[in-house]
């Protein structure tokens, strides 16, 4: 059987907008190869450039980075860039993950749509979701990082003194829907100690 879904025990979720693809790329870098853990991203771009930017983050990590296709099994060691255009959701097929990449729908203002996919994270059962909310304007993903929290997930959101612009974060904060508030240099290490055995 090849190694699916069913090996990812803990799942980063990040979401981005405006000045995400350096912010991305800055954690990506430094975040090592976790052990069952697989990494799900939902940067804000036109559909023309996500496919580029997994190549980009490809090339500058160690982990295995792929833009997302409609029942691709997610596996641990490896990220998944959603597609812009489309909504992108993490479902359970058996027992597998899978990205499901679908139209978008009528609520959705921003795509890819970092609220469908951390809502979806959240409803995965028997894996430990881990959101992270950086730069951008806005409110997408504020909900999301709520639904990741009160699911018992941790939320965790960009401190201001680094986000290009704080606006995701910012609302995410003042809701109080945030575990943890961490500078950008600090988020790859803070995630690789969350989902360290037994954390």
């Amino acid at each position: 059987m090849s190694k699916g879904g069913h090996d990812v025990r803990k799942l980063i979720a990040m979401g981005a907008s405006t000045g995400g693809p350096a912010a991305v790329a800055s954690i990506l870098r430094k975040l090592p190869l976790l052990d069952a853990c697989a990494v799900v991203i939902a940067q804000h771009l036109p559909e023309t450039f996500t496919g580029s930017f997994a190549e980009r983050l490809d090339r500058e990590s160690a982990w295995s980075v792929c833009e997302a296709r409609d029942g691709m099994a997610v596996e641990a060691g490896r990220c998944y860039v959603a597609p812009g255009g489309r909504r992108t959701e993490i479902v359970l097929d058996g027992d597998e993950l899978r990205c499901a990449v679908r139209p978008p729908e009528p609520t959705d203002i921003y795509l890819p749509s970092i609220d469908a996919l951390f809502a979806s994270v959240a409803r995965l059962p028997r894996v430990r979701a881990i959101g992270v909310l950086l730069t951008g304007m806005g409110r997408d993903g504020v909900d999301g990082l709520r639904a990741i929290r009160e699911s018992g997930g941790f939320a965790m959101a960009e401190a201001a003194e680094t986000a290009v612009v704080d606006g995701m974060p910012r609302r995410a904060r003042e809701a109080g829907w945030v575990d943890e508030i961490v500078p950008l240099g600090a988020i790859a290490a803070r995630l690789a100690d969350l989902c360290q055995v037994g954390r």
